[in-house]
């Protein structure tokens, strides 16, 4: 091959790609992640149940974002109450792009929260399923806001294991596992009413409870997570949980059927003249008498969806053989 030939070749390509290489890395470090930023704020918004803020957004290598200072809260029924939120310090997301070419969703992400603790898994949907996978290490629930909203009360203690659950477009598609573990849990604080059917608008309002380690362990066969394992025994009080939970897309139409029993602790029960006045009054109210068992524990059906409002219905005749 001859000199000349051989530059003609170089030029030929060379030339066009390192212009190649020069338009995807121009675009790469020019790309407005400003405005890609207030895109998602303003899409995760939308619906009005959700507030978003990021501090910034920056380029991960080709495929990645890294995002720094991210708060997301729900937006509460009562405007003057505080909105619960989870602040996360540091997350990192790459995308798959032979999905993005398939017009689907294939996210890992790697999330380090407020106050310590990490969360790394994946997010991948199609039109047939939807895959959730989580590692979770060390996260204090005290900065978690999203919890206490949900369970209805403070919470204080530190949750780590693993979660990996598909669910499909049928239920013979919706499969995997939960392995939950919370060391040193306390619940309520004293201030904090929790809302039971029967109590009226003023709730229960309980000290706080030292519950020692709490192990939940599910299966998910056929669109239904079954509870194989809720357990804690503290110094205040035991408490059992079974039942399952029905999933479906959208997650906010799952529903959950499940049995919870708490057996108060005669410390707990003479901790302070209020508890004891408290303890008192549910041995004789009509509508909590039915919630009691035979061997003077306390136990509801908790019923409802994800979407919608939870009932807790006095169930202390169901048997609970877990408990026994």
């Amino acid at each position: 091959m001859s000199d000349r030939l051989k530059k003609i070749l170089f030029y030929a390509v060379a030339c066009p790609l390192f212009f190649l290489f020069s338009l995807v890395v121009g675009a790469y470090l020019t790309f407005p992640y400003d405005h890609v930023r207030d895109f998602i704020v303003q899409e995760a918004e939308r619906g009005g149940s959700m507030q978003l803020e990021i501090v910034s957004l920056e380029p991960d290598w080709v495929t990645g974002v890294e995002a720094q200072g991210v708060r997301v809260a729900t937006v509460p029924d009562d405007p003057s109450a505080e909105a619960p939120e989870l602040l996360i310090r540091e997350a990192h997301a790459r995308v798959g792009l032979f999905s993005l070419l398939g017009g689907d969703t294939d996210v890992d992400y790697a999330l380090e929260l407020d106050g310590g603790g990490t969360i790394e898994g994946n997010y991948a949907q199609t039109e047939e399923s939807l895959h959730v996978s989580a590692d979770i290490q060390r996260v204090d629930l005290r900065r978690v806001g999203l919890i206490r909203d949900a369970v209805g009360l403070p919470m204080t203690g530190q949750l780590q294991g693993n979660l990996d659950v598909t669910i499909g477009a049928e239920a013979a598609n919706t499969e995997g596992s939960a392995d939950l573990t919370i060391r040193a849990l306390s619940v309520a604080d004293g201030e904090t009413a929790l809302q039971i059917d029967g109590l009226g608008s003023s709730g229960l309002t309980l000290e706080q409870m030292n519950l020692g380690t709490l192990r939940l362990r599910a299966e998910v066969e056929r669109g239904a997570a079954r509870i194989e394992e809720l357990h804690a025994d503290g110094e205040h009080a035991e408490i059992w949980g079974t039942g399952s939970v029905r999933l479906v897309q959208p997650l906010q139409l799952s529903s959950v059927d499940m049995l919870f029993r708490i057996d108060f602790k005669e410390p707990y029960r003479t901790s302070s003249p209020r508890m004891e006045g408290l303890f008192a009054l549910l041995e004789v109210n009509p509508q909590i008498r039915p919630a009691r068992t035979p061997n003077g524990a306390f136990q509801w059906r908790i019923q409802g969806s994800f979407g919608g409002r939870m009932r807790m219905v006095p169930s202390g005749r169901a048997p609970m053989p877990e408990a026994e």
